[in-house]
C-alpha cells in the first residue's frame, strides 16, 4: 500500500482522479487529497468519506512541509497560476526533503520538450527540474481539453463557434479520461522515467468541431477563427487573466500551424480502451449547448 498525495486535487484534473481511484475495486493505496482551503477539503471529503484531506499553501513552507508527511507518490497538477515554476520548485523540494517520497507524477502540457509556446516553458521547467532530481519521474503530458468548449458554450448556442486555430488540426482530450489515466499510472509499476502524451483518438479542425456541434444539436453552427487580438480580448473579457489568455492565442496559433496534429497512443494504451471521441462528449452535454 502507497500513501498517494495529489496536489490540485479539487480542480477538474485532480477530481478526475479521484473519481477514477474511488472507483476502483481493488484499491489498496491510501489517497491524500492536498488543497488550498478547508472548504474544499469539506466538499472532497463529502463525496470521498476515505478520503484524506490535507489543507496547505504551497507558498508556505511550513505547511508543505508538513502535508508531505508520510507520503511515498506525488501527483502534482499545477495550478493556472503565473509562477507555476517557482511553485514546482517548491513541491519538488518538498518532495525531496522527505525520504518517504520515491515517485513523482508531474502533470504537464502537450508539446512541453519543445519549449514553444509559454505553457510548455512553464510546465517543461518543472520537468527538468524533476528529472534532475533523485526521484522516480513520470510526466503526464495533456492537450487541449474538449471540456474547455464549455466556455463557447454561449457561442454554440448563438450558431457560431470563435476558435482562433485557423484551418489547423489537434485531437482534443476528455478530462474524465485523464483522470482515469492518471488513476492507472499512480495504482501500478513501470512508469519511472517516462514522458506520456495524451491526445484525444481523432484530429479534428475549427470546422469539424462545429461540425459535430451541428450534428448534434441538429442546428447549423459555423466556425469563425479570429485574429490574435480579437480572440485575446474576448478571453480577458469573460475574465482571463491577461498572463493566461495571451499564452492562450500563442497555444491556438500552434494549433493552427499544425504544430499539435498528431494522435498519440499512449492514452489509449495507459486506459486499456479506446478514448473519449469529441462527438461523444458533445452529446453527453448538449444541454449545455443548447
Amino acid at each position: 500500500m502507497s500513501n498517494i498525495l495529489i496536489i490540485g486535487a479539487a480542480g477538474a484534473n485532480g477530481q478526475a482522479t479521484l473519481h477514477a481511484l474511488f472507483a476502483k475495486a481493488d484499491l489498496t493505496d491510501h489517497i491524500i487529497a492536498g488543497v488550498r482551503s478547508e472548504e474544499k477539503a469539506k466538499a472532497l471529503k463529502n463525496l470521498y468519506p476515505q478520503l484524506e484531506t490535507r489543507v496547505f499553501d504551497i507558498e508556505r513552507a511550513d505547511e508543505l512541509n508538513s502535508a508531505m508527511q508520510g507520503v511515498d507518490k506525488v501527483f502534482y497538477i499545477p495550478g493556472n497560476i503565473e509562477p507555476r515554476e517557482l511553485h514546482a520548485k517548491a513541491v519538488i523540494d518538498t518532495a525531496l526533503a522527505h525520504e518517504s517520497v520515491k515517485d513523482f507524477v508531474f502533470y504537464s502540457v502537450f508539446g512541453a520538450e519543445y519549449e514553444g509556446v509559454l505553457f510548455a516553458r512553464q510546465f517543461r521547467y518543472g520537468e527538468k527540474y524533476l528529472e534532475d532530481s533523485r526521484l522516480n519521474w513520470t510526466h503526464l503530458r495533456t492537450i487541449f481539453f474538449q471540456d474547455n468548449l464549455l466556455g463557447w458554450a454561449e457561442d454554440v448556442k448563438n450558431g457560431t463557434l470563435h476558435l482562433g486555430t485557423g484551418k489547423g488540426r489537434f485531437a482534443p482530450l476528455l478530462v474524465q479520461d485523464i483522470g482515469e489515466i492518471a488513476a492507472n499510472i499512480l495504482t501500478s509499476q513501470g512508469h519511472a522515467g517516462k514522458a506520456y502524451n495524451i491526445t484525444g483518438p481523432e484530429l479534428v479542425s475549427g470546422v469539424e468541431i462545429a461540425e459535430i456541434f451541428a450534428n448534434e444539436l441538429g442546428k447549423t453552427v459555423s466556425h469563425i477563427s479570429p485574429d490574435n487580438a480579437t480572440t485575446l480580448s474576448a478571453l480577458t473579457g469573460s475574465g482571463w487573466p491577461e498572463w493566461q489568455a495571451k499564452g492562450m492565442v500563442e497555444l491556438f496559433n500552434a494549433f493552427a500551424d499544425d504544430q499539435a496534429a498528431m494522435v498519440s497512443p499512449d492514452g489509449e494504451q495507459l486506459l486499456g480502451r479506446p478514448l473519449t471521441p469529441l462527438k461523444a462528449f458533445v452529446k453527453a452535454n448538449k444541454a449545455s449547448f443548447s
